[in-house]
């Protein structure tokens, strides 16, 4: 039995996005990755959290200015399916570190255009 509180995609964007700007900070600060890097390029680490958290920036916005293609019940979707394997597990290893639950996104449809190469 878990004691993990239950959260949806939204406060888990804020979590991620506040977590990723903290390692980012301290792997700046550091000159060192972070301990699941495969190497020691703080520099590719670096590259590597700031592109997975842009993936989320745009499910912040509970209204945006504009009709955004990924806009959807759970705005994590894109993001979860996107990530690969070690994006996924960083997701879930920060939001259990802080005490939360979160239920990934079921997997995206794959349209006839991205299937044709």
């Amino acid at each position: 039995m878990t004691n993990d509180r239950p959260i949806d995609d939204h406060a888990a964007i804020s979590m991620l996005t506040y977590s990723a700007v903290i390692d980012i900070r301290a792997m700046a600060r550091q000159h060192k990755a972070l301990a699941s890097w495969p190497d020691d390029d703080y520099v590719a680490c670096i590259a590597w959290l700031a592109d997975l958290v842009h993936n989320i920036a745009m499910g912040a916005r509970r209204e945006p200015l504009w009709k955004f293609w990924r806009k959807q019940d759970r705005p994590m979707a894109y993001t979860w399916s996107v990530a690969g394997p070690a994006g996924q597990a960083w997701i879930l290893a920060t939001l259990s570190k802080n005490g939360l639950e979160w239920t990934p996104p079921p997997p995206m449809p794959v349209l006839a255009s991205d299937s044709h190469g």
